[in-house]
């Protein structure tokens, strides 16, 4: 079994081609001047300026399946995953605003009891302090 091959750009780690896993008894790992003779994309770059990353078979499998692309960090030779953002239904986010407006609704007005109460509180000391002059 024989594990993905990345190659990329050496300048940029624009990841220019995935060669994907080969498994069974006749998977043959091919070098990299085969694979330059074999796919297009790779034909037309000059070798000197694309990186190859060698993977293990299933490594990375999870990440493959679920990220939207992939680069390579052309300072740690590392695969850098881009996964798509969550963006909830629109029910489900007027659903949370709903909620959320009321619980800030019921803040607010707590509040404002608060304010009453503490306004009420100073106007009976002022009127304590006033008598006591």
């Amino acid at each position: 079994m024989i594990g993905r091959k990345i190659y990329y750009e050496l300048t940029t780690g624009d990841v220019i081609l995935i060669v994907p896993e080969k498994h069974g008894q006749n998977a043959i790992n091919t070098t990299k001047e085969q694979d330059f003779q074999m796919y297009d994309v790779l034909t037309a770059r000059n070798p000197e300026t694309v990186g190859m990353i060698q993977l293990e078979y299933g490594q990375y499998q999870g990440e493959f399946q679920s990220a939207r692309s992939v680069k390579v960090d052309l300072e740690t030779n590392e695969l850098l995953f881009e996964y798509p953002e969550y963006v909830p239904p629109i029910t489900e986010q007027v659903n949370q605003l709903k909620i959320k407006n009321s619980t800030l609704e019921a803040e607010n007005t707590d509040l404002k009891n608060r304010l009453k109460e503490a306004e009420q509180a100073v106007l009976e000391l002022s009127t304590i302090i006033g008598g006591m002059m």
